[in-house]
């Protein structure tokens, strides 16, 4: 009866071990790719491109971020600014300007105020971990 109970345990974990390698992995996307942007939203997603301009709005209510050559956009909410500063040097907006990087989270459809923006693909940046630096900005 015991030797049933182990080969029980043994197909279970095997079951659970299985179930973790199947958890979907996010999609590789270039920011310069319009047409793989499209098709990774509502997906995780990592995204390399290069941000060609990173700024606090007026209100420093947001951090806009806009990629080369790219209809992406990111941004970092005033909640998260204190913590996304400190893992940057205590300025991640001027850290990032210029930077070649991997920005790693849900891509979803802009839903802000303008209009102009409407529909373009966009991540927001929650914890600095979802930005990974691959080449600083060139002096």
């Amino acid at each position: 009866m015991r030797w049933m109970f182990g080969i029980l345990a043994i197909g279970l974990a095997t079951i659970s071990f299985v179930r973790a390698d199947d958890a979907p992995k996010p999609v590789a996307v270039d920011a310069t790719d319009k047409a793989a942007l499209t098709a990774a939203i509502s997906k995780d997603a990592v995204v390399s491109g290069t941000i060609k301009k990173a700024q606090w709005s007026s209100t420093g209510k947001v951090m806009n971020i806009e990629l080369e050559n790219s209809d992406l956009l990111a941004a970092v909410f005033e909640k998260n600014k204190e913590a996304i500063n400190k893992a940057f040097d205590g300025d991640a907006a001027k850290k990032w300007t210029g930077a070649k990087v991997k920005l790693t989270g849900k891509l979803e459809r802009y839903g802000g105020r303008s209009k102009t923006l409407e529909g373009h693909p966009q991540i927001v940046i929650s914890k600095p971990e979802q930005v990974t630096i691959e080449e600083a900005k060139k002096e």
